[in-house]
């Protein structure tokens, strides 16, 4: 085989190898976030309490006004309000008694009644047949007002000030909004330009300057802020809704029932759990975060760091100080030793979210001192299946909203020292999906892989100079056999040269030998 072969041999053997040390250091490594959830198997247990049951709806009947008039509102009562005109006496105690009535419609109610405003000049003869219809009305509040309640009204309703809001949509149309509250953060805030939703029933035309307008009665609000949990489509004022603790601790016993087994008035556990309450708020934040592309959540959370001057965020706040950190987008870094698949029942979740499970991890941090912090997530890393035991440990970063402190029953592997018959309480945040970090472990495969194919290439790279030296020798030693065996062909081949006295011939030349000098 010719040299020049063999050295193009050789370069496609180096190459190879070359490649295959770069697919083997890609492989052990964690793979970019893909946002693809995996097939994990059903861990059969939920992250909170169990699989989520639905939250009772307000009634089957076929609309709001059908479910009032059970309630005592008749339609009497909404043919007599009059358009055009300020509230009256009478049609006060109507508003006021559709505000306490509204805190029992739920969300998924609202979802399949509601329905856009319509052209109010087009319709302005027809007034009556839109009263106490759902409209969804998206625009800006510009302002609020406490509305003190009568004494009288206020003990029999629970009832001591209600607000009203004014809405001003995108096509300068202009609402005026009796809700029973409003978010807390418009409360602090001193001029007020904030995006809403409001989902409320139309009353009248309330007479207004310069000209009337709709009235709209809702529970409260929606709040959409400026910023990356508003841009995607989270209602804030959802957030008002969970409740936190101030004192920071981190386990929680509950009551045990009196002597005489009654159960006891308040339980400690109530505002740790996923309720009734706050359970709108969490199954939003999972679908806000859905809507987030693949790795923004991370990239956000880092750029924040970097305008912070910092490299990683503290978990000390998030036990320590959870009030002031409701919302707030965090990345952390550490050892997931638990990961759960916790299925959603929920017909109303699945309907309106798309929401059909969810995954819980218990991250370990470098600062979390042995406790875990709780992430609620969509999607896992591609590889990454559910799982728990001393022997289970994933390096994740995972970026989430931070939710509330939420209480689950320890383990002993993981909380050794927690009491008996208590609940561990950790932060809860809701993020997209986590993102695998390299291990020690895949770090030393890596390594042992990449010296076992550096000695490989270091035999290739011998093997090819032993044998291009011997081609070499061989081609060497082939051109002296060659040289040898033309020059001794030439040498017989080549005719003698003749002494003229001994062939026989007479000598042409004269004989100049007797010749005498001059």
């Amino acid at each position: 085989m010719p040299a020049k072969t063999m050295l193009q041999l050789g370069t496609l053997l180096l190459v190879a190898c070359g490649g295959f040390a770069v697919v083997a250091a890609e492989v052990s490594t964690s793979p970019p976030p893909t946002g693809q959830e995996t097939s994990p198997q059903n861990s059969g247990t939920a992250a909170h309490s169990g699989t989520e049951k639905m939250a009772p709806g307000a009634s089957s009947l076929t609309g709001p006004r059908a479910v009032l008039k059970q309630l005592g509102i008749s339609d009497s009562m909404w043919e007599g309000l009059e358009d055009g005109r300020p509230l009256q006496p009478q049609e006060r105690e109507l508003l006021l008694r559709l505000l306490f009535h509204m805190r029992m419609f739920q969300p998924t109610d609202l979802e399949e009644w509601k329905q856009p405003p319509p052209d109010w000049n087009a319709v302005s003869s027809d007034l009556q047949a839109w009263r106490g219809k759902v409209l969804e009305v998206e625009g800006t509040a510009t302002q609020w007002t406490e509305e003190p309640v009568p004494p009288e009204l206020a003990e029999r309703l629970g009832l001591e000030h209600y607000y009203s809001c004014r809405v001003v949509t995108d096509q300068d149309a202009e609402y005026l909004v009796y809700a029973r509250d409003i978010p807390r953060a418009w409360k602090t805030m001193k001029q007020l330009r904030e995006k809403t939703v409001v989902r409320g029933l139309f009353l009248k035309l309330v007479d207004t300057q310069p000209r009337p307008v709709p009235a709209l009665v809702t529970a409260r609000p929606g709040w959409f802020p400026d910023n990356l949990l508003g841009r995607l489509g989270m209602d804030c004022s959802l957030f008002d809704d969970v409740g936190l603790d101030t004192l920071p601790q981190r386990f929680v016993t509950p009551q045990a029932p009196s002597e005489n087994g009654e159960e006891p008035l308040s339980d400690p556990l109530e505002k740790y759990r996923l309720t009734g309450k706050d359970r709108e708020c969490f199954y939003q934040l999972l679908a806000a975060v859905g809507r987030a592309e693949p790795g923004q959540l991370l990239r956000e959370a880092q750029a924040e760091l970097a305008r912070l001057g910092k490299s990683t965020f503290s978990v000390v706040p998030l036990f320590n100080d959870p009030v002031h950190q409701q919302g707030k987008l965090f990345v952390l870094y550490g050892t997931a030793r638990r990961i759960e698949k916790v299925s959603v029942e929920d017909a109303d979740i699945r309907k309106r979210f798309g929401i059909d499970h969810y995954y819980t991890i218990y991250l370990f941090t470098d600062d979390s001192q042995n406790y875990p912090i709780v992430f609620c997530v969509r999607y896992l890393p591609k590889g990454v299946v559910p799982g728990e035991g001393p022997g289970y440990a994933v390096n994740l970063a995972v970026a989430g909203f931070f939710m509330k402190t939420w209480a689950f029953r320890p383990q002993a592997a993981l909380s050794p020292d927690a009491p008996r018959n208590a609940w561990q309480l950790a932060p809860l945040l809701i993020g997209r999906e986590a993102v695998r970090l390299a291990t020690e472990a895949s770090s030393r495969r890596v390594a042992t892989v990449t010296t076992i194919l550096t000695g490989v290439v270091v035999v290739v790279v011998v093997l090819i100079g032993i044998i291009v030296w011997w081609f070499n020798r061989q081609d060497k030693k082939r051109e002296e056999e060659i040289r040898q065996r033309l020059f001794s062909e030439s040498s017989q081949n080549e005719v003698p040269r003749s002494d003229p006295a001994s062939s026989g011939v007479q000598s042409t030349e004269p004989d100049n030998s007797n010749d005498s000098s001059p």
